[in-house]
């Protein structure tokens, strides 16, 4: 009675011709489709150094986290049984066990039980599927990304076996994705966290594969934007813990991330973005951000990872030809750097928090003490609270942003010669000017019409 009761509070009122959420694919279904199999494939047959690493990981025995996600990985890409069975024989003893699985196990359970699917037999196979339809029931209800993800791998790897499979993808894309996930991107709030981020990816591939469904074209100035936003959003120096180099994503407000579970993640993140779309120009610049070895994932944990997600026969393009600032208008952020070398200074704006990161260490600035703008090779950037009146030179091409104040609030802003104008600030309290080129501009910004009340209208003559 409970699942039932679970299954009907997912499922919306359809409109007839609206998308259909029956999976038709065959095993493997999830991230291996025929294409990117043949490359796994063939990237085993050549001995590649993502495959050979992958090698000198199982080999030495290491404590793996997902171990059986990467026993059945190298089933399903180099054929070995034994690997897919130890997998097959793990995700056979937690369908034995009581309750429901969490949301972790729920994502590898889905996994090794759609890469190891032939070594199933009909009877065993129903009761992993039985266990996997209980993990969905039980987290599509959560909140979060990661949640979300788990609960639609799950359904759509038991889709064959599972007869709630259809309904929980219909509840979960019509209700939980359209209602909450969807309007969030479309406002340019995404996830918070890379992990959480490696989440949405994982689902934006299994959508595709599975269910013809292009979620990257239901928030299109999202996506637009994302591959540049991954470039811009680390800062300039890069760390190394036990011999792996990673890079650091930008972190505002509170908090102090573990650096090598952050950049193992944002490594991931950028793998999974590259392999979603191949063509955009963004993309290009981001498939040649990733293809420097030096940050080539090796970690028991990452190196399945890196070597699924990453294509080394991918064209990219130099990302030095990317523009060095962004202006994200919509989800009210602003990140710059001066070069694209690890020795660069960087600045990021976001949530209300100007920082800078300059000779290995990031400080916070502080708008009241700032007398002028600072200024970078493509932007000059000015923290203001209210009110502020500076002056700067700027070449062709550059732009002026203040910052710092409050959002949709109208100011009064003068540039040069000009009078006052009302111009308001956009999300984040970002209000993007422009000056002459190759002349030095006076910027004055106020809170209130600083002109003269209008002549009072002449009386009535008598």
């Amino acid at each position: 009675m409970r699942r039932v009761l679970v299954m009907l509070a997912l499922l919306p009122v359809v409109a007839p011709g609206d998308q259909t959420y029956r999976v038709y694919t065959e095993h493997p279904r999830l991230w291996l489709e025929a294409r990117r199999l043949r490359l796994l494939q063939r990237e085993h047959k050549r001995e590649s150094v993502r495959w050979q690493q992958l090698e000198l990981i199982w080999e030495a025995k290491s404590a793996l986290r997902e171990e059986p996600l990467a026993r059945a990985l190298e089933y399903a890409v180099a054929g070995r049984e034994e690997a897919g069975r130890q997998a097959a024989a793990w995700a056979l003893q937690r369908a034995s066990a009581a309750g429901a699985p969490d949301r972790a196990e729920l994502r590898v359970l889905a996994l090794v039980f759609d890469w190891c699917f032939p070594l199933l037999p009909e009877k065993e196979r129903v009761k992993v599927a039985e266990r996997i339809g209980r993990g969905v029931e039980t987290v599509a209800g959560q909140k979060g990304y990661g949640a979300f993800s788990a609960a639609v791998l799950g359904a759509i790897a038991a889709a064959d076996d599972w007869r709630g499979s259809e309904q929980a993808l219909t509840g979960l894309f019509e209700k939980k994705w359209r209602l909450e996930l969807l309007p969030a991107l479309r406002e340019g709030r995404g996830p918070e966290t890379p992990a959480d981020t490696v989440a949405l990816l994982e689902i934006c591939h299994a959508a595709r594969d599975n269910l013809n469904l292009e979620l990257w074209d239901q928030a299109p100035a999202f996506f637009r934007q994302f591959p540049t936003y991954l470039l811009l959003n680390y800062y300039p120096a890069p760390v190394v813990v036990d011999g792996h180099r990673y890079r650091q994503p930008a972190r505002f407000g509170t908090g102090q991330p573990d650096p090598a579970v952050e950049g193992e993640l944002a490594r991931i993140v950028e793998l999974l973005t590259a392999a979603y779309d191949t063509n955009s120009v963004e993309t290009q610049f981001l498939q040649g951000w990733i293809t420097h070895d030096i940050y080539r994932l090796r970690s028991p944990t990452g190196a399945w990872h890196e070597f699924l997600w990453m294509n080394p026969y991918q064209p990219g393009l130099s990302y030095y030809n990317t523009p060095l600032h962004l202006h994200d208008d919509l989800g009210g952020r602003l990140l710059a750097r001066s070069s694209w070398d690890d020795d660069a200074t960087w600045l990021g704006y976001a949530g209300g928090e100007l920082q800078l990161f300059a000779d290995g260490s990031r400080s916070i600035v502080d708008s009241l003490a700032q007398a002028s703008p600072i200024v970078f090779p493509q932007l000059a950037v000015m923290p203001a609270r209210g009110e502020a009146a500076f002056q700067v030179r700027l070449a062709e091409g550059e732009d002026v942003f203040v910052v710092g104040l409050e959002a949709g609030r109208t100011y009064w802003v003068k540039s040069g010669e000009e009078k006052h104008l009302p111009r308001p600030a956009g999300k984040g309290g970002i209000l993007p000017l422009k000056a002459a080129v190759g002349a030095e501009t006076r910027f004055e910004i106020r809170t209130a019409d600083p002109s003269p009340p209008a002549p009072a209208l002449e009386r009535k003559k008598k």
